[in-house]
């Protein structure tokens, strides 16, 4: 089962998602348990979740689908049930239109990338037209072999929709400036009868407006304003024909006019556009010298039908002005129209939420005025190209809003006679998620070279482990055999020795960067820890060199290794003092901190919450962004030949992102640095720690005790047998597996299996199950010299094994047999 702490470093964050990875049976899945899963796969995946950017990635033959939180919009009613079902599944509707993209990155390792793709997604559980703009990019497994992709997405529907409404509004700006208005049909009528005045005294046009009413424009040449009447009037219902209507019956109050006699008899006629009810009449007095006239109804009914077929053509472009105010008013983009001197002459309501200028504060000014002072010149170029009828799209420019904050414009343009149309788009936020992605990529690739180097330098530490285990283990041997050698002889063998000692140590630190070191966690109080290891950094950064503490009050417990604490502490220190050349202050801090969100977006593999923070302060000769960008790598230094091995600070990263932490250097040249050390707090916890004490070393052991010496390496082998014979025990020695069940079968004395972890067939860790379901009294002790196997996972040791790392000495094998044969 995979520990809380796995999880957390796998799928990291508080997150929706990050939660629900966490809690998912991923054993019951083809991917199997989440610590098995390949670099190639956790890496992205911890770049996803500590993105804001839409993401999501497929993993594996089926593409199991992972997503962030940022992507569950895109989802819709798909989400949660989308994690981990494959993405034929998922996307469905769409997956046969992605699958030459998807076998282009899956088959070729080719990557692939959309502009504004039309995909009609069911995410609510009907189509929906949506567009959207991705890249997908090929995951390679620890083979290097394709085994998934990523893909980076951005929804753009708005975007596209919107641009289809500036294509509207552009189509617009000539229509209703061309067609004849009401008014000026109106205008029309009212010329036609002063040129047949004879014949119509006056006129008059009833329309239906929107809400239902009707309303009266008088029409003669010398008409006076009309006093409204009830529409239908009456004596007329309607009808497709002209009817002749006594003036008394319409009860109508009629103009006052210059004849001197005045109309009896009106002709009505309906104004209809194929539709049951008219939407408008025409009323014609009747000149009373030529009531029965028969050209008059003829005209009059032509006239009519001019009438009907210019105010349905009215009627629609209102409609259509209409629907195209809504979308000046509602838009959420920026709608402008600019003339050819950059001069706003309008601006949508837009302007206000986006930079925080009224409408009348911006028409009648220069885009100038507004514009980011860097980008003015790109903008200028920009207006003499519009002009000279070129079209810009996405031309992104920066503004300056009311308030000082830069907004990002991304500007489409068209000329439509001497007026610049354009539509603009805030993608301020999309800047900034671009710029994070491209930090969160570029510390991807750092992440994953320290992973490589990380990987390459465990497997080399790990043999060459075992080889200075032989060597280390047979001059202790030799030493011990030559009884008093000469001077000349102990200075050969104090030589060896010592080199053979440095290698080791330097093997250590080569997996204390690769994070293979085993660790043994406890719960500590740093306070305490930084108070008891000060008088050791006193010692080693000298007299010249003053040391000051600063302990908050209330500090967190944290869960880690203290020996590699203080190695961590150690290193830093010593780096501080030769940053001092000359004396200097070093100081220590602690703290509880919290790291948020924010934070987190833009640092790498750090998760959001409270750490306890200790802080080393030099007044050194600081460092250069150039230095700091390396300072973690491993064998680089800025000192001379000689002085260092450059695995310093690459161990203080190791143990402390092993450890779940974050390290960050603040640093300036000539204004010293600052390393501070983040570890996350540790809950429930009492505050009462017992205090720590060495144990004394006991090399003795108890003559008759049998341990069975379990090896594959026949040199490492046979230096454990002599190791072991020579403190006094008995010993019996196996090549593997199965010869050692025998011998336990054979010998029920022995009492202690002292077993290789990494041997072929069965494992050290499978020996042992066997062997304590066989003998459930027997004891138990492991060795490696590399630490991704049976007892370790992710850098801790199993609860209740004991282990003994490679290469050991005879006095430290001696104290971990006395440890486990009287625990």
């Amino acid at each position: 089962m995979t520990s809380p702490q796995a999880l957390e470093e796998i799928f990291p964050g508080n997150s929706e998602l990050s939660q629900l990875m966490r809690t998912a049976d991923w054993a019951a899945t083809p991917l199997g348990p989440p610590e098995n899963w390949p670099q190639g796969l956790k890496i992205p995946l911890r770049t996803m979740l500590t993105s804001r950017f839409e993401m999501w990635l497929g993993w594996g033959p089926d593409l199991a689908f992972f997503y962030n939180d940022a992507y569950k919009p895109t989802l819709g009613t798909k989400h949660p049930a989308a994690l981990g079902r494959p993405m034929r599944e998922v996307w469905r509707e769409v997956f046969d239109s992605l699958s030459d993209r998807i076998r282009s990155v899956m088959v070729d390792g080719v990557a692939t990338w959309d502009k504004a793709l039309l995909l009609l997604l069911e995410r609510h559980g009907y189509p929906e037209e949506t567009y959207h703009t991705f890249s997908y990019s090929p995951l390679c497994g620890d083979g290097g072999v394709t085994e998934g992709l990523m893909c980076v997405v951005t929804e753009e529907t708005e975007r596209v929709i919107s641009e289809r409404r500036l294509n509207t509004l552009r189509a617009l700006a000539d229509g209703p400036l061309s067609t004849r208005t009401a008014d000026q049909v109106v205008n029309e009528v009212r010329a036609a009868l002063t040129l047949n005045g004879k014949d119509f005294p006056f006129g008059l046009i009833y329309l239906r407006d929107h809400a239902g009413g009707w309303h009266g424009h008088p029409c003669s040449y010398d008409a006076a304003p009309l006093i409204a009447v009830e529409w239908p009037l009456r004596g007329f219902e309607g009808g497709a024909s002209a009817r002749r209507v006594p003036l008394i019956g319409l009860g109508l109050a009629l103009p006052c006019g210059a004849w001197d006699r005045p109309p009896v008899d009106a002709l009505v006629l309906p104004i209809t556009q194929g539709a049951e009810e008219p939407f408008g009449a025409l009323v014609l007095g009747l000149n009373p010298y030529r009531p029965h006239d028969p050209d008059i109804v003829g005209f009059a009914q032509l006239l009519a039908g001019q009438i009907a077929g210019a105010l349905s053509n009215v009627e629609a472009l209102t409609s259509e002005r209409r629907r195209a105010d809504r979308i000046w008013v509602n838009s959420r983009d920026l709608l402008v129209v600019v003339d050819p001197e950059g001069i706003f002459q309008s601006v949508s309501p837009s302007w206000t939420r986006i930079l925080g200028y009224t409408a009348d504060e911006a028409v009648g000014r220069s885009f100038r005025q507004f514009i980011h002072p860097d980008d003015l010149a790109a903008a200028l170029d920009g207006l003499d190209a519009v002009n000279q009828a070129i079209d810009l799209t996405a031309f992104e420019l920066r503004y300056l809003s009311k308030h000082g904050e830069v907004v990002w414009i991304s500007w489409n343009t068209s000329l439509e006679g001497r007026l610049i149309y354009a539509y603009g788009r805030d993608i301020t936020a999309e800047k900034a998620q671009a710029a994070a992605l491209l930090a969160t990529e570029e510390q991807l690739r750092q992440s994953q070279k320290m992973e490589a180097v990380g990987q390459l330098t465990g497997g080399i530490a790990h043999d060459f482990n075992n080889m200075l285990a032989v060597v280390i283990g047979s001059l202790e041997l030799l030493d011990r055999k030559i009884n008093d050698p000469s001077p000349a002889v102990r200075r050969y063998i104090d030589a060896a020795m010592d080199g053979a000692k440095r290698s080791a140590a330097l093997t250590h630190r080569l997996l204390a960067f690769s994070r293979q070191q085993p660790l043994k966690p406890e719960t500590l109080d740093a306070n305490r820890l930084v108070a008891e290891t000060s008088e050791l950094l006193r010692h080693s950064i000298g007299g010249n060199v003053r040391l000051e503490t600063v302990l908050a009050g209330g500090l967190w417990r944290v869960h880690a290794d203290p020996n590699q604490l203080i190695s961590a502490l150690l290193n830093l220190a010593v780096n501080a003092r030769d940053a001092m050349d000359g004396g200097g202050r070093l100081t220590i801090e602690t703290q509880n901190a919290h790291l948020d969100e924010a934070y987190a977006q833009v640092n790498f593999g750090v998760v959001a919450g409270q750490y306890v923070m200790i802080a080393m302060t030099d007044t050194g000769f600081g460092m250069t962004p150039e230095v700091i960008a390396r300072a973690f790598d491993p064998f680089f230094t800025t000192k001379e030949v000689g002085k260092g091995t450059g695995l310093g600070l690459s161990q203080v990263y190791g143990f402390i992102k092993q450890s779940s932490g974050h390290v960050k250097i603040y640093s300036e040249p000539r204004q010293g640095t600052t390393v501070k050390i983040y570890l996350p707090r540790m809950f429930n916890v009492t505050d009462d720690l017992p205090a720590r004490a060495l144990a004394a070393v006991n090399e003795a052991g108890s003559f008759g005790d049998l341990i069975l010496v379990v090896e594959d390496e026949p040199a490492m082998r046979q230096f454990s047998v002599d190791a072991l014979g020579t403190l006094g025990y008995r010993v019996f020695e196996a090549d593997g597996a199965h010869a050692a069940l025998a011998l336990l079968d054979a010998h029920p004395e022995i009492v202690l299996l002292f077993t290789d972890i990494i041997m072929p067939d069965l494992n050290g860790r499978q020996l042992a199950d066997e062997a304590c379901r066989r003998r459930p009294d027997l004891k138990v002790l492991y060795t490696t010299g590399y630490t991704r196997n049976a007892v370790v996972h992710n850098g801790v040791v199993d609860p209740g094994v004991q282990l003994i790392s490679k290469p050991f000495t005879v006095d430290q094998l001696a104290e971990k047999i006395r440890e486990v044969l009287e625990a």
